[in-house]
């Protein structure tokens, strides 16, 4: 047996001592606590069916489509300039640190207060959990960069804007893709908070209406499919870094 497929065999023999288990646990318990996974399977189905799941996730790509395309453009760029001019990174980096070791949950009342409850609100918060990630691997990534190359390039008079541009930004490009894969993770964390605390749309409204009317079978199916969305976003963009980025060693 090659080894992806003794990969795959252990994977799908895990996922169904998993089932096997829950399956175990749950007959023991009130469906109310913990639904057997048929029951989730078939909650799913009627999630599917009755438009519930695809209404709510289509707020949610919708939303997070444009909160990460401001925290790709801003993070990026800033990542790239305060990784290339150090002295306003020392006078910057202190504030942006200090914002990302705020919990952004904390900055919800705020965000409230500012934006209101709706669409602009929650892209806010999603742009906040999503912009830190990519700004600072960027800008990590361009501070670790070789320095002999741009030594070799200022030893050949290569003015500024070329070395960017040839040198700089072909290096730095591993990072932006693992900065907007880690942007786009913690965003979805971003999406279910503010379906919780601001509106309540989208997925993360979704799952808080469910936990409220006590469908648990139905939040469970909700949450799943969080789970799912998660794990193909990393797998997929995971696979866009290895085709863009053959050299880079994956850890």
């Amino acid at each position: 047996m090659t080894a992806p497929a003794r990969d795959w065999a252990v994977r799908i023999a895990a996922l169904a001592l998993l089932l096997l288990v829950w399956q175990q646990v749950a007959q023991r318990l009130p469906a109310a606590i913990l639904p057997t996974p048929v029951r989730v399977g078939a909650a799913a189905r009627d999630l599917l069916t009755g438009g519930e799941l695809a209404l709510a996730w289509g707020q949610t790509v919708t939303q997070v489509a444009v909160a990460m395309a401001l925290a790709s453009v801003a993070g990026v760029g800033l990542g790239l300039l305060l990784g290339w001019y150090r002295p306003l990174d020392q006078l910057l980096s202190p504030l942006l640190g200090a914002l990302f070791l705020t919990p952004r949950i904390a900055l919800v009342p705020l965000i409230a207060l500012w934006f209101g409850l709706q669409d602009l609100a929650k892209i806010v918060l999603i742009l906040a959990f999503g912009f830190f990630e990519v700004f600072f691997t960027v800008r990590d990534g361009v501070r670790g960069m070789e320095r002999s190359y741009l030594e070799l390039a200022r030893a050949y008079g290569v003015p500024t804007w070329r070395t960017l541009r040839t040198v700089v930004l072909p290096a730095a490009r591993p990072y932006v893709l693992t900065g907007l894969r880690l942007g786009l993770l913690h965003a979805l964390v971003g999406v279910v908070l503010a379906g919780f605390f601001l509106e309540t749309s989208g997925i993360g409204g979704l799952i808080y209406n469910l936990g409220a009317a006590l469908r648990t079978a139905e939040l469970v199916a909700a949450l799943l499919s969080v789970m799912v969305v998660g794990l193909a976003v990393n797998v997929g963009l995971r696979r866009l870094e290895t085709r863009l980025t053959p050299w880079q060693v994956t850890r």
